[in-house]
């Protein structure tokens, strides 16, 4: 149990990080790839940098709530958050 406890908090958090890099790209791709005369930039999309912190920030919740449930709800929520994060993975990364 203690493995999925630290593969859940992994994933979630690392949700989070790559979430908040994706929203600053989102916001100022377009500006300095401008600026760098690079030409138009878009970012990674509003539905990629959405899906990716709704999740993280889920599985921060499930992660921080978790040691006051019994052991069968605790594995749930743990498979739970591994397996949003693991489809959000695979839908925002590969083709």
């Amino acid at each position: 149990m203690r493995l999925l406890d630290v593969l859940a908090g992994l994933l979630s958090a690392g949700l989070l990080v790559v979430g908040g890099l994706l929203l600053a790209a989102q916001l100022l791709a377009p500006s300095v790839l401008s600026m760098a005369g690079w030409g138009q930039a878009s970012g990674p999309g509003w539905p990629r940098v959405g899906a990716q912190l709704l999740v993280g920030v889920g599985g921060e919740v499930v992660v921080r709530l978790r040691g006051r449930l019994g052991r069968g709800p605790r594995v749930a929520a743990d498979l739970a958050v591994i397996v949003a994060a693991v489809t959000v993975i695979v839908w925002a990364w590969w083709p």
